[in-house]
């Protein structure tokens, strides 16, 4: 479907009383009722919305090129998009105005990103999504129905703690679950990381 995902973040806009335990049932179907338009823009391309080609799922992560926690997990998101590169797209969202394009173009360079950065500036679509932390991943179907929330993997143990590897892979198991028609056994993870800016 053409613009599927730019569908998707209107669908999520419109929502009403669109809370957190929305999120944590892995059966919640989004049904369209577009009633106003998310402004996302790119730094590389400039524009407006997100577009992409139709893969059967998006992950959509919110991070902070100055947060750590955000940077720790850089390897692990392009090793998710190179392995599941036919059927997922990862995307990063930037939530307020805090960076400039030359900053967020340099964080993907210097990590060497295979996924797209955009930045939701005025947080509307990081408010609709309830995103507290970055990072912090949605999963979403090609449906635009969301199927896993939080936290990437059990790496962070709290705010400065780290266990030298993780041993719960939340997303990578939502993302097998999905792909063999499975409903997903832990559908939310609180997310650790640093808070959102509210700028």
């Amino acid at each position: 479907m053409k613009n599927r995902l730019f569908c998707i973040m209107m669908i999520l806009a419109s929502l009403p009383g669109f809370h957190s335990n929305v999120f944590a049932q892995s059966k919640t179907k989004v049904y369209v009722s577009v009633l106003h338009q998310i402004r996302l823009m790119s730094p590389k391309t400039g524009g407006s919305f997100l577009n992409a080609s139709s893969p059967k799922f998006f992950a959509l992560v919110l991070l902070s090129p100055d947060c750590p926690m955000s940077v720790n997990y850089t390897k692990t998101l392009n090793g998710l998009q190179q392995q599941f590169g036919d059927t997922l797209q990862v995307m990063g969202i930037l939530p307020g105005m805090t960076y400039e394009d030359s900053t967020i173009l340099g964080f993907a360079k210097e990590y060497g990103l295979r996924f797209p950065l955009y930045v939701d500036k005025k947080m509307h679509l990081s408010r609709k999504l309830q995103g507290e932390v970055t990072p912090e991943v949605f999963l979403l179907d090609a449906d635009g129905q969301l199927v896993y929330h939080g936290a990437i993997d059990n790496w962070l143990a709290g705010i400065g703690q780290k266990r030298q590897k993780p041993n719960e892979h939340y997303l990578l198991d939502a993302i097998n679950q999905s792909l063999l028609g499975q409903t997903v056994s832990i559908p939310y993870v609180k997310a650790q990381g640093c808070i959102l800016n509210d700028y």
